[in-house]
């Protein structure tokens, strides 16, 4: 359903500009609608390559715009989100009959889900707008962006770029499209509007909440806060350098980064040297007031926007930390706990990590437990450990979507070489984040899908025992 707006006198810009927009999707999903697998794929394809030769221009453009991130850690996203989605989705069958049980009697039919509207963050600007554009495409969906202001620039090009390689394609025109003049106005209007079916919102928790509260369908994120567990049996090595990689990974950008990390008491030594010795910056008890007033806002009780993906090297700067490293990895805070007055503990999106000693598991899980309750409920949680009796106790008790054993977060839980997690950048955190989704979204989640159920040749008459 379109809105009618030509009887207003006074119509407002963005109205009009999403109406249009709306229209025009609309159009294209009349299109879509009756393309076949075969055309579909190649479509997707066409669009998946064109943003992989385009990886690296496009991740210059996004730290060049933003001032934020790592421009070799955004060519790898931007990799991730063409090359990696697409081999993930390449082989599933999204259109028309995509299972049929003769023995069950039960068909299952693909059709679209509608018009998508998508919100995307200025943290992974290019590779957001991939990720939701191949998902959408694949299943038939138009799609029409709200690019985060600070990132309009970069989004535009990439959705010129694979907007270009849709149509020819086979694509229709109009597949792909966004809204040209961001505001906060606009972006309501689009996600409001009764021609808009499902709103994906990859973004602060401001969008998210706004985009399940437009009474339709809506697929949206919960914040990170991601805590870690380095467990007395973990293969410190690996662990540390896991958390290395990942922590540091795009200036800490990433939801599921390392956030609070727990250690057991008596590796806490060894965990401290190894991180050292990896790069890693910890902080001064006398430089932690001026070090906690940079990095966070304390009456939001929220990273302060300034630091957000900036290098470890500009925070301590900024902190009046003369001794830091311009190579530094990250910078780590040692705290006795979480929560109540450590301001930081609560999520920082920088290369910014605090430590917390743990003298046993029981103490151990009581701290992932305070982290995961400062703002991370449903998101993913770390552990590090030889100990598999413990990992099953660890996932019982942690209220998390993703529990992720001997990898790095960052990569581990967007499905990045390291394990079998869907890959993804939109990764749903179920009830506890207030999400519709306790998975990664994946093109599954943008269709509807019809059950064709026959009659079986014999009625059941099932006794009932009790």
């Amino acid at each position: 359903m379109i809105k009618d707006l030509g009887n207003k006198k006074e119509i407002d810009e963005p109205q009009v500009m999403v109406n249009d927009l709306v229209k025009k999707a609309h159009i294209a999903l009349d299109r879509l609608s009756v393309m076949d697998q075969e055309q579909i794929d190649k479509v997707v394809h066409a669009m998946a390559e064109a943003g992989y030769h385009a990886r690296q221009r496009l991740a210059k453009m996004a730290v060049d715009e933003t001032g934020r991130g790592v421009y070799e850690d955004k060519v790898i996203k931007n990799q991730f989100a063409t090359k990696d989605i697409y081999n993930a989705i390449k082989d599933d069958h999204t259109v028309g009959v995509i299972s049929n049980d003769q023995e069950k009697g039960i068909m299952k039919i693909a059709e679209p889900i509608g018009v998508i509207a998508s919100a995307t963050p200025v943290t992974n600007p290019s590779s957001t707008v991939f990720h939701n554009a191949l998902l959408a495409i694949k299943t038939r969906n138009p799609i029409v962006f709200a690019f985060h202001p600070f990132a309009q620039k970069t989004c535009v090009e990439t959705g010129k770029i694979i907007a270009e390689a849709a149509v020819k394609a086979g694509a229709p025109e109009n597949s792909i499209q966004w809204i040209t003049k961001p505001s906060m106005a606009a972006t309501t209007d689009l996600m409001n509007h009764d021609g808009v079916a499902t709103v994906v919102a990859t973004g602060g928790a401001g969008m998210v909440k706004a985009a399940y509260s437009t009474g339709k369908p809506a697929l949206g994120v919960g914040p990170g806060n991601v805590p870690v567990y380095v467990e007395k049996t973990a293969n410190l090595d690996q662990s540390l350098d896991d958390i290395v990689l990942s922590k540091s990974f795009d200036n800490g950008m990433i939801c599921a980064s390392e956030s609070n990390m727990i250690v057991d008491a008596e590796i806490y030594d060894a965990v401290k040297e190894g991180l050292q010795q990896r790069g890693a910056y910890f902080v001064k008890p006398a430089d932690m007031a001026s070090f906690e007033a940079v990095v966070m806002n304390k009456e939001k009780e929220s990273v302060n926007p300034k630091v957000a993906g900036q290098s470890a090297y500009a925070i301590a700067q900024w902190s009046g930390i003369e001794d830091c490293p311009k190579d530094a990895k990250f910078l780590v805070a040692e705290m006795a706990g979480l929560g109540g007055d450590y301001i930081l503990s609560h999520e920082k999106l920088s290369p910014v990590l605090t430590m917390v000693k743990a003298q046993n598991q029981d103490e151990a899980l009581h701290l992932m437990k305070r982290g995961l309750n400062l703002g991370g409920l449903g998101h993913t949680v770390g552990l590090h450990t030889e100990d598999d009796a413990f990992i099953t106790r660890f996932a019982l008790e942690m209220n998390a979507c993703r529990i992720l054993i001997n990898t790095p977060t960052s990569q581990g839980a967007i499905g990045y070489k390291y394990n079998n997690v869907t890959p993804s950048l939109t990764l749903g955190c179920g009830s506890w984040g207030k999400n519709s989704i306790s998975h990664n979204l994946s093109d599954w989640d943008l269709l509807n899908v019809k059950t064709v159920a026959k009659r079986l040749p014999r009625l059941r008459h099932e006794s009932l025992n009790f």
